[in-house]
């Protein structure tokens, strides 16, 4: 038996009824690789946490941190047992999760992550249709561009545009995103029009930074961005104010277009496609509002009822009248305000 083996049997094994509290403890020296800066961040004395630290490396008949002048050190042993432990935690979390009932009165909440952008311009507009047909259930929605920890049930399911890797979780194809370059008709009457993304360096250009956001190098042109990227955002909201403000060129989605009608496609040889996940537990999936809720995401990215979302591009301009086929004023909320006009 080798001594990772024999560390799983021990802790499993061991007369001395297993401290849970301690591997926690020892997870949070293995995140700070300091004993002290674990025990401040916990509140307990060095000491204390040493001894707790001690205890289970008798449990467990091994050494699992070795202290040096660099702080401490996992050896082979203490890195599987952060493996375990971190395993326990995600375990204690789906069971928290889980072992919740709804009170008597009260709405169940389904909590769901998205990129802000979709978010924004795309599912809140949709909401009302599933509250309207779910009141029992309410929608607790993250905004933002930072993926969410699905498989920790951080969130019950989440959209993103970049795929996990975990293979515990359900992943499923929403559609796709057609990405183009808009400038405002204020901003063309007054600088031009670039007629293609070569042009584009001359203009300047409304950068996204965020994650899971390719970088403008990767997005339109290797020339340096410093060159010509004149303001600098980190919510696409914020994008798409300061492009119908005229402050300049953006990638946006092709459906932006039927947002603000004041927006002109540009370079129009620029596409850019990126996949749209839908991602969640499958555990969570069991709970009843929770598939309410994905049923009703996976409605809101039909690609026969939205064909912006199909994997075949469609032009920003060719997507306005097909508004009319659906029967859908799906941006009216947005068209009313003078922000996008």
């Amino acid at each position: 038996m080798g001594k990772v083996q024999q560390v799983v049997h021990h802790l499993e094994h061991s007369d001395d009824p297993l401290n849970w509290d301690d591997i926690r403890l020892f997870l949070s020296v293995a995140q700070t690789k300091s004993l002290r800066a674990a025990a401040d961040e916990i509140g307990l004395s060095v000491n204390v946490l040493r001894s707790r630290i001690e205890a289970l490396e008798r449990q467990s008949n091994a050494v699992l941190l070795i202290r040096t002048a660099r702080g401490s050190v996992l050896t082979e042993e203490g890195r599987r047992v952060v493996s375990i432990g971190e395993e326990m935690l995600r375990q204690a979390k789906l069971f928290a999760h889980f072992s919740q009932r709804p009170k008597p009165g009260l709405r169940s909440t389904v909590r769901i992550g998205i990129t802000e952008g979709l978010g924004t311009f795309w599912l809140i507009p949709r909401i009302t249709e599933f509250s309207t047909a779910e009141p029992s259930v309410r929608c607790s929605i993250k905004c933002e561009m930072r993926m969410p920890d699905v498989s920790g049930l951080e969130v019950d399911f989440a959209i993103q545009l970049e795929r996990p890797d975990d293979p515990e979780l359900v992943v499923q194809r929403l559609g796709w995103l057609h990405i183009c370059l808009f400038a405002s008709r204020r901003y063309i009457e007054r600088y031009g029009q670039p007629m293609t993304s070569a042009e584009v360096p001359q203009h300047p250009y409304v950068d996204l930074v965020a994650d899971q956001i390719p970088t403008v190098e990767e997005v339109i042109t290797p020339v340096d961005k410093r060159g010509f990227v004149g303001i600098q955002v980190n919510t696409s909201s914020a994008q798409v104010l300061a492009v119908t403000g005229g402050a300049g060129i953006a990638a946006l989605p092709t459906y932006a277009r039927a947002l603000c009608p004041s927006l002109i496609h540009v370079a129009r040889d620029f596409v850019l496609k990126r996949d749209v996940w839908l991602v969640y537990h499958p555990r969570a999936a069991e709970l009843l509002h929770v598939r309410k809720a994905i049923n009703w995401v996976k409605r809101s990215f039909d690609q026969a009822r939205f064909p912006w979302f199909r994997q075949s591009f469609i032009a920003p301009d060719d997507l306005v009248p097909t508004l009319d086929a659906f029967g859908d004023d799906l941006f009216a909320s947005y068209k009313e305000s003078p922000l996008f006009r």
